[in-house]
Order: structure tokens, then C-alpha cells, then sequence
């Protein structure tokens, strides 16, 4: 029997479509990952037979980390097949300095930067990401000895945060093998490119990859572990919406900071207690990435003791019976030139109609609260009044607008809301 690609390109359409109706807006644009392997150029034929009912605008992106030789050429080679295709094609050149710590990781968040970078605001980002991958990353993150939240691996919508803005990735390819996949080029008569890096046993994923041979022969194959991220991603969804409906209740969110009952979050099971701080800590930073489970862990332990703690670019204390995670003044930004909807620390956006032109925009700090009356300062707790951001000239402070009310000036908190990050996250 032969290779019916109407059926996949039906399927693969399915996947497209229904994602897209589950969105409240249209993207600005479709970005679709392409590195020259099998997966993503499978994805590059299937967006090309897509019907694009809505005329959404598409470009391929392929970045060339320059980590071998060759590696330009990859790229050309699928700036060439798509415009064959008739699709617009950008090759992204990663520019990197001295790097440190892991060379998969940097790579790897270079490439979504470069990539959320080329596109325009609000746009959607696809990539090739298969049943295979799936199957590889829980078997890594289970080794790692990784909880819910780890071994639901990729789900089929997320995010990732670049400068305060987030990025929205769709994976439409999760419920496909790689297999079938390269069967899609085969029927199109494409050759695909094999990273040399794919048979380097001094890679973790490969030696997964080669592990997953002998499991299937055990009845454990990459489609039941695929099923079982699935499901765990099912219980991460859950979780997240207790922590939600708890947040919502005895949660609250003021000047920035995420403020939990104490008493309330006590009694909570320890998993929504860190994932509600985990949640909080990367929010309030405007990290990427969640804090690691030591730290929640440590963290934990000085709220059972009622010390306060520093981590992740944020400080958690206590105050009026409250639990509050705030910014911390030592990880934010540096002054910068004030202007009419500046955002400042990724957090804040400053309004005004007032000439600004000699003005700064930074953290209060200890220099600047010296100028306000000291009765009126303690209306905001002092470790997150320090972090807040004031105007100055030079030294001097010229105006801190949370504390007056007259102010020709404004910050305007610019976040997604704390509960419907914890859903996104």
C-alpha cells in the first residue's frame, strides 16, 4: 500500500485550523522554524500544502548557530526549496560572544530569540517538534527525576519571554513520528539534511534516542510514552487551575508584588505551594524560565520559618500577616532616559504628556526614598517601595507617582495578570 500524503496533509490541516479557531485574535504572522533535518522540513511542505483559508502572512526562518562547517549551506539549502515553494525565507545569523554553561541550552535560547526577533509583534511561531522528541524528553526529564510539570515535556501551545514580551509556539507535529515524516519528503521527493551531532553518543538525546530501541522491544514503545506526557500535561493543567481558583481567592497583586494569605497557604498541598511560588518568582522577574525545585524548596522553608529570602531576581517577605514576593531593587535595570511609554524593568509602563527630556527612570532605592516624607513612605512596605521605579534628575528625585496623587506622571503595571500567566506557564 502506498504512502497516502492526502491523509497526513489532512490531518496536519486539521491541527492548523483548529488551532487557530481557538485563538481570540488572528496571528500577525505564521513563523515556521526550518533547520534543514527531516522534522522541519516536513513541516515546510505541509505549511506549503495548508490551504491558509484566513491569508496569513508566512516566513520560514532557519537559523545558522555557525557551531560547523557547512552550516551555511544548510541554510541556503532551504532558502532555496522554499523559493521553489514561493515562500519568503530569512537566515538568521547567531552572533554569539564568550559563551559559558551548557552550548545546547545557548544555542537553543538563541534560536528562539533570534527567531521572536525577526518576526512581527503578535505573530505564531511553528516548529517541527515530533512524537519522537516527546518521547525523548520526558525519558531525560524522567532521569532527572523531574515531577508533573517536567514530565508533561512539550505541550502543543506555550510560551517563552524575551524582554518582557512573550512569544506564543505552536507544535501541530507532536502526534506524528519522525518515520512518517520523512515519508512526507520521500512522496515529495525532497532529501533532508542529518545534523552530524544526531550519532554523537556525548549527547544526551542521542543516547536517549538509542535507548528507545531496546524499551520498544519491552512493549515500551515512544507512543505510550508519548501518552503518558500527555497525560501528565493533563495534571499540570489541572494543578494550574486549583492554583488558579486558590490565587483568586486569597491571593492579590499590588505595586507589582504577588501577596499570598499566610495562614490560607499553609494549609495548601505542597505542589500548588510551589507552583504558586514558582509562578510568582518568575513572573514578578520576568525570567524565562521557572526557578529550579531547590530553590522553591528553600524557599518554602524560610516562609515556614518567616525569614525572608532572595531568589530569582526577586525577594519574598512578610508583612500585615501576608506572604509578598517582590521585585528585588539588586536585580533590576539600570536607570534609563525617561520618554512617554518607556517600559521600564519589563513591569512598568510610564505615561505622561510632561517634557521629560532630562529625566531618568529608575529604582527608588535608598537615595530616593530619602527625599519622601517619611510618614507618607510607609504607606508601601519598604523592601517593595525601594524596587519601585521614580524620576530623577541626576541624583535628585523628582517625582515618585505612587505616593502623588498630582503627578503629571504615571507607571502603569503592563504584565499579563498573574492568574492567567499561571495558566499559560
Amino acid at each position: 500500500m502506498g504512502f497516502d500524503f492526502d491523509a497526513i496533509s489532512n490531518k496536519f490541516n486539521g491541527k492548523i485550523d483548529s488551532f487557530l479557531d481557538s485563538l481570540s485574535n488572528n496571528p500577525s504572522a505564521l513563523g515556521i522554524a526550518v533547520s534543514g533535518g527531516s522534522d522541519s522540513l516536513s513541516l515546510l511542505y505541509l505549511i506549503n500544502s495548508w490551504p491558509n483559508k484566513r491569508n496569513l502572512k508566512i516566513i520560514v526562518l532557519t537559523v545558522d548557530h555557525n557551531l560547523r562547517d557547512g552550516s551555511s549551506d544548510e541554510a541556503s539549502y532551504v532558502g532555496k526549496l522554499c523559493k521553489n515553494l514561493g515562500l519568503k525565507h530569512k537566515t538568521l545569523l547567531w552572533a554569539r560572544e564568550d559563551l559559558k554553561g551548557n552550548l545546547s541550552a545557548n544555542a537553543r535560547e538563541a534560536r528562539y530569540f533570534l527567531m521572536q526577533k525577526s518576526l512581527p509583534s503578535s505573530a505564531l511561531l511553528i516548529t517541527g517538534h515530533t512524537l519522537d522528541d516527546q518521547a525523548e524528553t520526558f525519558l531525560m526529564r524522567l532521569r532527572r527525576g523531574s515531577g508533573v510539570d517536567g514530565l508533561s515535556s512539550m505541550a502543543e501551545r506555550s510560551y517563552l519571554s524575551f524582554g518582557g514580551d512573550d512569544i506564543m509556539i505552536f507544535r501541530p507535529l507532536l502526534k506524528f513520528e519522525r518515520q512518517t515524516l520523512r515519508d512526507v519528503l520521500n512522496f515529495h521527493e525532497v532529501k533532508w539534511l542529518e545534523d552530524p551531532t544526531n550519532s554523537d553518543d556525548s549527547f544526551e538525546r542521542v543516547r536517549v534516542r538509542k535507548l528507545l530501541t531496546s524499551f520498544a522491544e519491552l512493549g515500551l514503545d515512544k507512543t505510550k510514552i508519548s501518552k503518558t506526557a500527555s497525560l501528565m500535561q493533563s495534571a499540570k493543567t489541572a494543578l494550574n487551575h486549583f492554583a488558579v481558583d486558590w490565587y483568586e481567592k486569597f491571593g492579590s497583586c499590588m505595586y507589582g508584588d504577588i501577596i499570598f494569605d499566610f495562614e490560607e497557604f499553609s494549609n495548601l498541598p505542597l505542589d500548588i505551594k510551589r507552583r504558586l511560588l514558582a509562578a510568582a518568582q518568575q513572573w514578578v522577574s520576568s525570567q524565562k524560565y521557572r526557578p529550579r525545585l531547590s530553590q522553591i524548596d528553600a524557599l518554602l522553608d524560610s516562609i515556614n520559618e518567616k525569614t525572608a529570602f532572595s531568589g530569582s531576581g526577586t525577594i519574598c517577605y512578610f508583612h500585615d500577616k501576608s506572604i509578598k514576593i517582590t521585585r528585588e531593587l539588586n536585580s533590576c535595570v539600570n536607570e534609563v532616559e525617561a520618554a512617554n511609554g518607556l517600559i521600564f524593568d519589563n513591569r512598568w509602563e510610564l505615561s505622561t504628556s510632561a517634557n521629560c527630556t532630562e529625566f531618568t527612570v529608575k529604582c527608588l532605592g535608598e537615595n530616593g526614598l530619602n527625599f519622601l516624607d517619611a510618614n507618607v513612605r510607609k504607606e508601601i512596605p519598604y523592601k517593595t517601595i525601594i524596587a519601585l521605579p521614580a524620576l530623577f534628575k541626576d541624583s535628585a528625585l523628582i517625582d515618585f507617582p505612587f505616593l502623588n496623587p498630582q503627578s503629571k506622571f504615571s507607571f502603569n503595571f503592563c504584565k499579563q495578570p498573574f492568574d492567567q500567566f499561571l495558566l499559560d506557564h
